[in-house]
């Protein structure tokens, strides 16, 4: 049966094959075998793609993409022309029919191709060479154009059935999408491709035929280029899509010019719109046509109002015409002046540069004008002329000599004052040099201040000039670098400094007599210093002979005591007790003059130190009869401290207390602990202190006034020895007191660390 359809097949045609759905040759004609030159046991199972052609037939379209469609649409095609060489070098030109078979379910099968004629020519060596020489020239030139054609199935992302050798100019070739291994949709930019798949979708379900749009691919090495593509879609005998056959143009220049021509337009537009100046184009017969908004702002118009203004009909200001005129001559105009508007009346002070727009032909087709509204330079002006006649006025009634004299000490200018006190008329004076002035003494002394000036920018020096007369005159010379018409100049206020250098001398001699004073008054504040020292020794051993018998005799050791006696002995020891504190206070004072104080610190408790001191003062506090509170703990911690020292320090807080309380008040001793400090308070009930005068008290030889010490006493010391005491011990001190209500005062005292 098979041999009885060969045969068949052999005498219906001039030649037959036959391949299956996946397009491997089951069948293959001996009379095909004759045509093509090609063996059948070499064609059986190969594929049919292996064997195609690229070529157009005819006129139509490629016979892989005529293969597509009638594979697809299941209709059959007839095929024209054909080309296929043989084996011998001879071209046979077929044509025939394609024709598609179906399954049982309607589904393609395979393909028969039958061959209804062919044309064998005999072409000689030479002709051949030269065909393959033109085919060569025209597959160059197709790899060269910028066309590259595809034929994409319609599946997701289009597969590629074929796509021409110039896809090279993307970095791919041909096989790296018939073999599948890329489909069209790897190469569209990512952020392009479901744009591209929404549009191809509605061509599909829109029933429209053709697609174009404009996307982004990326290059095999990753560069992005813009194409469009212009495709036709193939469907199928059902009206299903089928296939895509069409092409892709790299239009990337393209869009680098337009993107160039956008960023220029918008630039151009960011120019137009914000310029500080105002903006306007006019066509060739003077009517504005536009206008940014600074044009609008300037003359006070509506955007309505200016497009559409004929200039040449309507302009009334004669300059500005004339210079509108000037364009139409193919020049530049220019008109500076008071415009009045024509439509807003408002006047403003203008410049106006108007530049004609001359076509490639050389006609004019209109012009740009520029306007900058000069309120302000002519306000500027206005008030520079202003500023000109002030410093005029003040340059030619200033108190002092000014010059302006250039690099050189060339005089420029010089005011009045100068000419009255040099003797010189002023153009004299301008015909001379600013070291001409100057006496012969100083001249070196002014070239260098001169440099001084030119490197600083200012300078201010003495000198002395030389009048007319020959007399000479100390001066002040301030001088600073001024601009003189234009170039760089010095300006020199030369102030008469006579009277001045006459008080100097005084004021010398007197220091000078002043000095020596000062140096009789150390002296004798040495001697007194010597003196006091030398006293305070001599009264201090007797008064501790007095102070010892007198206590002797109080204890009652020598014998009893009346009351009067004990009364009377009482009143000895303490004003012994005041001498003597008042004697160690002139020797403190003495030996701080003389940085001779010595200090001797141990560990001492803060408790005994008041004991101490308390015992000393007791006789004054009970004679007052006031009351002494005492808080102080045994068991603070230890203060590294000078015990003498600080027991001195205490008994001069005391006696201000007793010294300031009224009889029956209170005095108040507390010590604590406070961070690393001992804390020591010292509050009486007295009669306080001003405010203002409490940071006065720790100086030496202070008191509030000259009653206080008429009604308490005292040398103004006491506070002045506690300061020194306490600063020595690394401490602090201070008064708070309210006048009228009593005072305290604070020392603060580090504790030893543990």
């Amino acid at each position: 049966m098979n041999n009885f359809c060969e045969q068949i097949l052999e005498n219906i045609s001039k030649g037959t094959w036959v391949v299956d759905k996946n397009d491997n040759f089951t069948y293959f004609s001996q009379s095909m075998a004759d045509i093509s030159g090609i063996p059948k046991v070499e064609v059986i199972g190969k594929n049919l793609m292996t064997y195609m052609p690229e070529r157009t037939i005819g006129d139509e379209v490629h016979f892989k993409e005529l293969f597509l469609r009638v594979k697809t649409t299941l209709e059959p095609a007839h095929f024209y022309s054909l080309p296929l060489r043989n084996k011998n070098g001879n071209i046979s030109y077929q044509s025939g029919r394609l024709v598609p078979i179906v399954d049982k379910n309607g589904y393609y099968d395979g393909m028969i191709c039958v061959i209804e004629d062919v044309t064998e020519q005999k072409i000689s060596e030479k002709t051949q060479c030269d065909e393959w020489e033109a085919e060569k020239r025209v597959e160059s030139i197709y790899k060269s154009s910028p066309v590259i054609a595809f034929l994409w199935t319609v599946e997701k992302d289009w597969p590629v059935e074929f796509v021409s050798n110039n896809i090279i100019q993307f970095g791919y070739t041909p096989e790296d999408f018939t073999s599948g291994r890329l489909i069209y949709g790897d190469i569209v930019h990512p952020d392009d491709l479901q744009k591209v798949r929404d549009a191809v979708s509605q061509v599909e379900i829109g029933g429209h035929t053709y697609f174009t749009k404009e996307y982004r691919i990326l290059t095999k090495s990753g560069e992005k280029r813009w194409v469009t593509e212009r495709s036709m879609l193939g469907r199928t005998y059902k009206g299903e899509p089928a296939y895509y056959q069409g092409i892709i143009i790299d239009i990337t220049d393209r869009k680098k010019v337009e993107e160039a021509l956008r960023e220029s337009e918008r630039k151009y537009r960011l120019i137009f719109e914000n310029s500080p100046l105002g903006i306007f184009d006019f066509d060739e017969n003077g009517v504005v046509t536009s206008g940014n908004e600074n044009m609008l702002k300037i003359l006070d118009l509506t955007r309505d109002e200016l497009i559409g203004f004929n200039m040449l009909k309507s302009l009334e200001d004669e300059d500005m015409k004339g210079a509108l005129n000037q364009v139409f001559l193919k020049n530049a105009g220019h008109y500076e002046g008071y415009y009045r508007s024509t439509t807003s009346n408002k006047v403003v002070p203008l410049k106006v540069d108007f530049s004609p727009i001359i076509s490639e032909d050389g006609t004019v087709e209109g012009g740009v004008g520029i306007v900058e509204d000069i309120t302000e330079r002519k306000q500027a002006e206005e008030a520079l002329i202003e500023s000109e006649k002030k410093f005029r006025s003040l340059f030619e009634n200033a108190n002092d000599a000014i010059f302006i004299h250039d690099f050189g000490g060339n005089i420029l200018e010089v005011n009045q004052v100068a000419s009255q006190r040099l003797g010189y008329t002023k153009y004299e004076l301008v015909q001379m040099k600013s070291m001409d002035l100057i006496s012969p003494f100083y001249e070196d002394k002014v070239q260098n201040r001169l440099k001084t000036i030119q490197e600083e920018g200012h300078g201010i020096f003495e000198t002395v000039q030389i009048t007319k007369s020959g007399s000479k005159i100390p001066i002040e010379l301030s001088s600073r670098m001024i601009e003189y018409e234009g170039k760089p100049a010095i300006l020199a206020l030369a102030r008469d400094i006579t009277e001045r250098k006459r008080a100097e001398k005084k004021l010398n001699e007197y220091a000078t007599e002043l000095a020596r004073a000062n140096e009789e008054l150390k002296s004798l504040d040495r001697m007194k210093d010597e003196f006091l020292s030398n006293v305070s020794h001599e009264l201090k051993t007797p008064l501790t002979s007095i102070k010892g018998y007198s206590n002797i005799i109080y204890e009652e050791t020598l014998g009893e005591l009346n009351d009067k006696q004990k009364k009377t002995m009482g009143i000895i020891l303490r004003n012994t007790e005041r001498l003597r504190r008042l004697v160690d206070s002139l020797i403190y004072m003495s030996m701080a003059q003389a940085d001779a104080i010595k200090y001797s610190f141990e560990p001492v408790q803060i408790a005994e130190i008041a004991d101490n001191a308390i015992e000393d003062m007791s006789l004054q506090i009970d004679k007052k009869g006031l009351v002494l509170n005492k808080n102080v703990s045994e068991n603070l911690p230890q203060i590294n401290g000078d015990k003498a020292k600080l027991t001195d320090m205490l008994t001069n807080l005391f006696d201000n207390a007793i010294k300031f309380t009224p009889s029956e008040g209170q005095i108040t001793l507390d010590a604590f602990e406070e961070e690393g400090y001992i804390h020591l308070k010292i509050t009486d009930t007295g009669i306080g202190i001003p405010e203002d005068l409490i940071p006065h008290l720790f100086q030496r030889f202070y008191q509030i006034d000259s009653s206080i010490k008429r009604k308490y006493g005292g040398t103004g010391l006491g506070l002045y020895i506690c300061k020194q005491i306490v600063d020595a011990h690394n401490g602090e001190i201070w008064i708070n007191s309210k006048e009228g209500e009593g005072t305290t005062v604070h020392v603060r005292l580090p504790k030893i660390k543990e």
